[in-house]
């Protein structure tokens, strides 16, 4: 299966591989999709220390790929998934994600291709010659929003061979966000996810995706990410208030960062005149509430199935 299909598969709903694998800059996580007796051996949890990996769109991203590895198979044999077939969501650095407007597009697949690439070039200049994407189409009134996800082959070829020296078969690849969506009800919204390294922010009117923005945290350690976070939701909701000619009210809050910061974001949003909610993991049974939020882009996967 080449590149392109796995990111098609993650774009148009496949049929979910028995164990699901989400690697960041600072946790391994992973879960079988079948429920057991007990969800003890279900998921696995597992911090990762600095410099074994550094999430990249551009360069390699593995710093220390035997110990990455160990890791990986300590996790997978928690759950019974070692030499299986799994899908495996990357980090979000190291995707490129684009949503953009047509008044129609191309009947023929050749030509809607030709019309996206030449978009896609005034958006990403730099396009490297292995970027490999995909897209998915919407109708919002009376126009085309267009999402466009991608990555250079290079990159995910990294992680596929690290898969495969611990016996696993990739069948799906994807970036977290996207997953979180399931786990979402309303049709109007701004979505947040906040890690550690990052920030992504995706907007949606009538169930379609509008905006997306990542923001990487990378040069910023040690900075305030409640502070950092506040802002860019705000100029978010500012920029499509003025651009798009909608107010946005409500915002759905994943926040993947150990700190007690999650609750002055939660006051400073609502202080703002916001609805501010966390995602809808409540149905997720057995599962405690703080592994609930790591593990949200994995649950929104078993989520989107159930539908």
């Amino acid at each position: 299966m080449t590149l392109i299909d796995k990111i098609r598969d993650f774009l148009t709903e496949p049929a979910l591989p028995p164990y699901l694998l989400q690697i960041t800059a600072d946790r391994i996580t992973g879960m079988r999709v079948k429920a057991g007796a007990s969800q003890e051996n279900r998921y696995f949890i597992l911090p990762l220390e600095a410099g074994l990996l550094e999430p990249s769109a551009e360069r390699n991203n593995l710093l220390e790929p035997k110990r990455l590895k160990s890791l990986i198979e300590q996790g997978l044999g928690k759950i019974g998934g070692l030499r299986s077939d799994l899908s495996l969501l990357l980090p979000e650095a190291c995707f490129r994600l684009f949503i953009f407007t047509a008044e129609n597009l191309p009947s023929s697949t050749q030509e809607k291709l030709a019309l996206i690439k030449w978009r896609l070039k005034k958006l990403y200049p730099l396009i490297p010659d292995d970027f490999r994407f995909d897209f998915q189409i919407w109708r919002l009134n009376s126009s085309l929003k267009i999402l466009v996800a991608g990555a250079r082959a290079s990159i995910i070829e990294e992680y596929e061979k690290l898969l495969a020296q611990a016996g696993c078969r990739v069948r799906v690849i994807g970036l977290p966000t996207i997953y979180l969506l399931p786990l979402v009800e309303e049709p109007d919204y701004l979505l947040a996810n906040v890690e550690r390294d990052y920030l992504a922010l995706l907007v949606s009117v009538n169930h379609v995706p509008l905006l997306y923005r990542m923001k990487s945290f990378r040069w910023e350690r040690g900075a305030d990410l409640k502070q950092l976070s506040l802002a860019e939701i705000e100029n978010t909701l500012h920029f499509i208030e003025d651009k798009e000619k909608r107010q946005i009210r409500k915002i759905y809050l994943r926040w993947a960062v150990e700190d007690e910061a999650f609750r002055v974001l939660m006051d400073n949003l609502k202080q703002a005149g916001l609805e501010v909610s966390p995602l809808k993991t409540d149905k997720f049974a057995g599962f405690r509430n703080e592994d609930r939020i790591l593990l949200a882009p994995l649950l929104g996967q078993i989520a989107n199935k159930e539908k």
